[in-house]
């Protein structure tokens, strides 16, 4: 089959490799579409540390083509032809975390040895616990953000947002856009804050309350104007800008919560001191991944409609273009790329 290898920093070769073959208790699926996320963009730039080769990819959606003997007594939601999104960090399911509820913390998810990512290949075989059912009525290029989404999910759990709360969103990328459509689905009211026209254009057609440049607006200010003087219940950072996290903390209200959902190259130093912390009562929190819960609960407001991913796709590329589209990817002018293992 044909799969794009990462083989080192900043070399993805397109190589003919071993169809996957499948156990008892596993699922083929012939890939259609798998997002270029930010893992994956970290991966080629050589940021993050992986080993090599390695087949990246785990944004991804598909069609079943063979099931395990096992898989047909366990499961009558899967035959050949089921459309399926894949969560493909898969989990060992017997470490402490995974033991506790916090899969997404799994202590095995890429030791050396295991079967990982995958997504930039034709096909992946996987354990029938890695496959969710879609909808035929859901197109395969929207059904492959199952993932990211969920990621959202689990972010937005971590700070207990409830019904009616105001949300300040840091960050209108793809995160952010995401955050602000699965916080829609949880019922706040929602401000998002980005130096970019275009993307915060974007997030308030996608249906933000308010729209913030915090390089040309006063953001603390604006957020008590609205929130009768105390600022926002909650905050996601989904930006890795170092004003970002300074936004968070200057327009977070007394009692409220700060999830920091990206990751960062280097050591950030939180802005603020621990008695601030202390006598405002402000959590402080981060958010890694997501569980089986968060997966199922992506893939079913996919489904019946609630988030809305079509916006999001920037480019779709062929694996001729692979390269191309990571790079595409890194830049601030796409939303999402993804590889269409069936374009030419």
């Amino acid at each position: 089959m044909k799969a794009g290898v990462l083989t080192a920093p900043q070399r993805i070769e397109i190589q003919d490799v071993d169809k996957p073959k499948i156990g008892g208790r596993d699922v083929l699926v012939r890939l259609k579409y798998c997002g270029i996320c930010t893992l994956e963009q970290r991966m080629y730039s050589g940021r993050m540390k992986f080993r090599y080769p390695v087949i990246p990819g785990h944004e991804a959606s598909g069609v079943v083509e063979e099931i395990g003997e096992e898989v047909k007594i366990l499961r009558d939601d899967l035959k050949p032809g089921t459309t399926v999104a894949l969560d493909l960090v898969s989990r060992c399911g017997e470490c402490y975390y995974c033991r506790t509820g916090a899969s997404n913390l799994c202590l095995n998810r890429f030791k050396d040895g295991k079967s990982i990512l995958g997504g930039f290949g034709e096909y992946r075989a996987v354990s029938s616990k890695q496959v969710f059912p879609v909808s035929e009525e859901l197109p395969l290029a929207e059904a492959a953000f199952a993932e990211p989404v969920a990621c959202c999910i689990r972010s937005l759990k971590k700070i207990e947002l409830s019904l009616a709360e105001d949300l300040l969103i840091v960050g209108a990328g793809p995160m952010g856009m995401m955050h602000l459509m699965v916080g829609q689905c949880m019922g706040a009211r929602i401000f998002v804050s980005d130096p970019d026209k275009e993307r915060l254009r974007a997030a308030s057609e996608a249906g933000a309350y308010l729209t913030i440049d915090p390089a040309r607006e006063d953001l603390p200010a604006l957020l008590r104007a609205h929130t009768e003087g105390r600022g926002v219940d909650a905050c996601v950072v989904t930006s890795p800008a170092a004003t970002a996290l300074q936004s968070a903390f200057a327009g977070t209200a007394a009692g409220g919560r700060i999830n920091i959902y990206t990751s960062y190259n280097e050591k950030v130093p939180l802005p603020t001191d621990a008695n601030t912390i202390h006598k405002a009562e402000i959590l402080v929190t981060g958010s890694e991944g997501r569980t089986e819960e968060d997966f199922l609960q992506a893939v079913r407001l996919l489904v019946l409609g609630k988030v809305e991913a079509r916006s999001l796709i920037s480019q779709r590329v062929p694996f001729s273009g692979l390269e191309a589209g990571i790079k595409a990817a890194m830049t601030a002018k796409t939303y999402r790329v993804l590889l269409d293992h069936e374009a030419e």
